[in-house]
């Protein structure tokens, strides 16, 4: 019950702050558009920024991590004189090795907007009979049975990566994860990354002006 009224009282929250937006995209454009919803130069001037984004290249990089990778533990508090501090069990430890791991592998560091792409692969299952395990090297016997939550492995890789690859892993803007089983655990990782960013600050006030002009 307690949870149902919360919930009613997120939608009334919701209802009152975007009630009135369409849930169709081409209404919800000519709601940002407003009174420039018919101001051709200034659509045009849009419509080729537009393009200009859809057109940036990107770079991949692909490798293969050869450990058992676990997904992230939850984070844990901890008392150092006097004061409470938050950390994620094994982390530090998963960051030294991603970090040696990129630098022996020559992997680039990113800065740019990115997609992820994992293929994490678990440790069979000993109990599994070799039927099951040719099956499942063969992929068609996945683990949905398993103790780890599915989005704590993409985080856990997520982390790691950030030692010595990623800037900052709020550059991944889309993501897939794929789980398996192998009699070797190990991990395939792709990633492509934007060559540039598709809104740099200088270009972003020179494009702003001349939107801003064609009003």
């Amino acid at each position: 019950m307690g949870a149902d009224i919360i919930m009613r009282k997120e939608d009334r929250l919701y209802e009152a702050e975007f009630g009135e937006i369409s849930n169709s995209q081409e209404e919800r454009l000519k709601y940002i558009l407003g009174k420039r919803v018919d101001n051709e130069k200034f659509n045009d001037m849009i419509l080729l920024e537009a393009k200009r984004i859809q057109k940036i290249k990107f770079d991949k990089v692909s490798f293969t991590m050869w450990k058992i990778v676990r997904p992230s533990a939850r984070p844990r508090v901890t008392r150092q004189q006097g004061f409470m501090r938050m950390y994620v069990p094994h982390a530090a430890e998963n960051g030294d090795w991603f970090k040696e791991f990129a630098k022996e592998n020559n992997l680039p560091y990113i800065e740019t907007p990115c997609i992820l792409n994992m293929k994490i692969y678990e440790k069979t299952p000993s109990s599994f009979s070799i039927r099951n395990k040719i099956l499942a090297e063969l992929g068609l016997l996945r683990p949905w049975k398993r103790t780890g939550d599915f989005d704590n492995y993409a985080k856990g890789i997520a982390d790691a990566i950030q030692h010595g690859m990623l800037k900052d892993d709020c550059l991944v803007y889309e993501s897939t994860q794929k789980l398996y089983y192998s009699i070797k655990p190990h991990a395939e990782i792709e990633i492509q990354y934007m060559k540039e960013f598709p809104d740099t600050t200088d270009r972003f006030k020179m494009v702003s002006k001349k939107i801003e002009d064609a009003i």
